[in-house]
């Protein structure tokens, strides 16, 4: 599969969390996504409640929305959230 993504969101619980291979790394969807060629993958480490999960989405698209970079629109995202 052959993706032109700027940037995947993965923003369910635990998506980031993969298997660790030996000589591999950790093998997650973020990689596969990676692989596939998307340029940025965002994912998430931990099970959060969804009404936060879609609050933090929702600041985080409003700084990209407003021309922010995706760095500096996580780092906004993180602080206000």
């Amino acid at each position: 599969m052959k993706l032109k993504a700027g940037m995947v969101v993965l923003s369910a619980c635990v998506t980031g969390v993969g298997k660790e291979v030996e000589g591999e790394g950790v093998v997650n969807f973020a990689r596969a996504f990676q692989q596939a060629g998307a340029k940025a993958v965002i994912v998430s480490l931990w099970e959060v409640a969804s009404e936060p999960a879609v609050e933090y989405m929702k600041t985080l698209y409003s700084h990209l929305k407003s021309g922010k970079s995706r760095a500096e629109a996580m780092k906004l995202t993180r602080t206000e959230n």
